[in-house]
């Protein structure tokens, strides 16, 4: 199925992934999934499998490549004193 998602569709797609991001990195980590705005479709570490498994849904749906991980950015404060020479 080569169906091109409408906008509509695709910002129904994009809603469902943010809701739910958190539940796919504990779950699918280094993981192709498959899904649409209804939720799941297939998902494997295999790519050719989650494809026929979505095509084989005869749904539109969209695939992404979970992350092994994410990474935040933490900037530390940095405290400057002052050094006096003596003689």
């Amino acid at each position: 199925m080569n169906k091109t998602p409408s906008p509509d569709e695709s910002q129904q797609m994009l809603k469902w992934l943010n809701q739910n991001r958190q539940m796919l990195l504990d779950l699918y980590k280094d993981q192709y999934i498959a899904y649409n705005a209804n939720g799941l479709i297939a998902h494997s570490e295999n790519l050719r499998e989650v494809l026929e498994l979505a095509e084989a849904s005869k749904q539109i749906f969209v695939i992404y490549l979970v992350p092994r991980r994410t990474a935040s950015i933490q900037i530390l404060p940095i405290r400057f004193r002052t050094i006096a020479r003596h003689d």
